[in-house]
């Protein structure tokens, strides 16, 4: 299982190669694993191993109904999936032979990101030693999981900027892709207008109108802080002075924000802001991908301007060059009213 953890892969292949070491180690019938949806409302299929298409095909799993406990933190085993009220789907699970399941958090900072499901063929309670080493085991693949959610998003950043000038739609893609793979409530771009002095809001995802223009309009003392250059972090944007439109926070269901810088040689251009769902605590690695994000970010804008700029001075070079083609024509007409071939000759 070593192996599969630390191969350079993506997060599907990873937890592929994880969930089929498990099940082949410890004669399981499967092993599967579900990450929470960004609105942490279902439980989404992300690998397996042991279990046909269709089941899998049966859909995502309802968070609030599939083992609570779990989600809440606590590992929690269910003897008999036929008869036990928190399994959603029982006569699914008796018909692809699954009896007993063990289902291990997926728990990073407090937060729970999903599931590692581990699925017997027939009645079976695990040793102490056994569910000691599974619990090792899904530290390992949620910080698998992290790590390469953090080489996808880089990555996926990366060819959101090599492949358009158009700043709108490269800030939109980052914005889009940040939320997504983080699983995050939101995300928002804001940069400062010409003069320097206000912030405009230029892309953002899962945040509502109503929100977006009260924290353009009040930014707060946070927003301030970033535009020295600094990363900050509101643990509990509801109640933190520092968020000045804390009415508007709670009623669009925000709970944490990392506020993130975006500069450009020492120049502030922006703020790049990440969202959460529940209250959460920023680790140093997510602080630092989130500062190459806003690097990327400060990127895409140099380009864009740079674009602009060579295009506005090619543009009026042609205007120049057809003004002078039109006025002159093929032969050029010297001061004195004498026509002269236009190579000078």
């Amino acid at each position: 299982m070593g192996d599969a953890l630390n191969s350079q892969a993506e997060t599907t292949e990873i937890l592929e190669r994880t969930a089929k070491a498990l099940v082949q180690h410890f004669d399981l019938k499967a092993c599967h694993f579900r990450l929470l949806s960004r609105d942490q409302k279902i439980l989404e299929h992300v690998a397996a191993h042991g279990l046909s298409d269709r089941f899998l095909a049966k859909g995502p799993v309802d968070a609030e109904r599939s083992v609570t406990e779990a989600l809440e933190g606590e590992m929690v085993m269910v003897s008999d999936c036929s008869s036990d009220e928190r399994i959603q789907y029982p006569e699914e699970l008796a018909e692809e032979g699954i009896v007993s399941m063990l289902t291990i958090p997926l728990v990073t900072r407090g937060q729970v990101i999903g599931v590692m499901r581990l699925s017997t063929a027939e009645h079976r309670e695990f040793s102490d030693d056994e569910i000691e080493f599974f619990k090792v085991a899904s530290l390992f693949c949620t910080s698998a999981i992290i790590h390469s959610l953090f080489h996808e998003i880089l990555e996926s950043v990366n060819v959101a900027i090599s492949g358009s000038l158009d700043l709108d739609s490269v800030l939109t893609a980052i914005v889009e892709v940040v939320t997504d793979k983080l699983r995050a409530k939101g995300c928002s771009i804001r940069m400062l207008d010409a003069k320097g002095k206000h912030l405009e809001m230029r892309a953002s995802q899962g945040l509502s109108n109503r929100y977006l223009e009260t924290a353009s309009a009040k930014p707060g003392q946070c927003v301030a802080e970033v535009l020295e250059g600094r990363c900050v972090s509101v643990f509990e944007a509801r109640d933190d002075p520092r968020i000045r439109h804390q009415t508007e926070v709670e009623r669009e269901g925000i709970s944490s924000v990392l506020f993130v810088p975006i500069i450009c040689r020492d120049t502030p251009l922006g703020v790049l802001s990440l969202y959460t769902h529940r209250p959460y605590r920023f680790s140093a690695d997510e602080v630092q991908m989130m500062k190459a994000i806003g690097g990327q970010c400060a990127l895409a804008i140099r380009n864009a301007q740079m674009y602009t700029t060579l295009k506005k001075r090619y543009d009026t070079a042609t205007a120049d060059f057809q003004q002078w083609f039109e006025r002159f024509g093929v032969y050029g007409t010297s001061r004195g009213g004498t026509t002269t071939p236009a190579n000078g000759c």
